[in-house]
């Protein structure tokens, strides 16, 4: 009984720690208010906040328990779905925070089909992943 309770302790401070780690990382590049006012969403973005805290705390009980969740392939798609738009968008705040694409657009000397380009981005890391998961030993070292 002891060593439930201390398992249930240790994974919800351990949820606690990283929702707040991985909340202050998307509040310090400032992904929050970017997305509602790009989104005209300003009003949900508490919404927005309580999600993520949300998310870090169901997949820390997730990683901590072996919890099996039967759900039809429909959930299992928009969870897929839902959680590569969440790296995206994490991916290309990062990226906009850091001037990446700036920078690597000037140094390949690129000035018309930029769209394009980050349109390649999305469907690599799209076909990347469709191949990690769903090919039967893919892996790339």
């Amino acid at each position: 009984m002891i060593k439930e309770i201390m398992m249930i302790f240790l994974g919800f401070a351990s949820g606690v720690l990283i929702a707040a780690g991985t909340f202050a990382f998307i509040a310090a590049i400032g992904i929050v208010p970017r997305m509602a006012q790009r989104t005209k969403t300003q009003s949900y973005v508490r919404w927005y906040e309580d999600a993520i805290l949300l998310g870090g705390l169901f997949g820390t009980a997730v990683m901590y328990w072996d919890i099996q969740i039967p759900m039809p392939v429909v959930l299992v798609v928009l969870y897929g779905l839902f959680c590569g738009i969440f790296v995206g968008v994490l991916t290309m705040a990062l990226a906009e925070v850091l001037n990446v694409m700036p920078i690597l657009m000037r140094r390949l000397r690129l000035s018309k089909g930029i769209t394009w380009f980050v349109v390649s981005f999305a469907l690599g890391k799209f076909i990347g992943a469709l191949l990690y998961f769903c090919v039967d030993g893919f892996y790339v070292v």
